[in-house]
């Protein structure tokens, strides 16, 4: 019927800023949003937008791995601090 896929190119504005600041699920919204079109629609029509601009992809791909150091680092954090209290907990007063 009269339901063929749409250009990459023509995202919304507002998603495409949000793709260059990092920012995929906002992205995501604003496409669910503006085509009133499901989650898994938006994010194919995403995932192409990405595909298909090398700069795009290579930012997103930074700020994901940005994103995973710094969870990391937190998780360390958090299993160094946990292991000090169990400690104190267990050697007792």
């Amino acid at each position: 019927m009269g339901n063929k896929p749409r250009r990459s190119s023509d995202l919304p504005k507002p998603a495409v800023d949000a793709l260059w600041h990092g920012n995929v699920i906002e992205a995501i919204k604003v496409v669910r949003h503006e085509r009133n079109i499901g989650l898994k629609e938006a994010k194919g029509v995403i995932d192409a937008h990405i595909a298909s601009e090398p700069a795009l992809k290579k930012k997103i791909d930074h700020v994901l791995a940005t994103a995973q150091q710094r969870f990391i680092r937190w998780l360390i954090g958090f299993l160094v601090l946990a292991s000090g209290v169990a400690y104190l907990v267990m050697r007792g007063p």
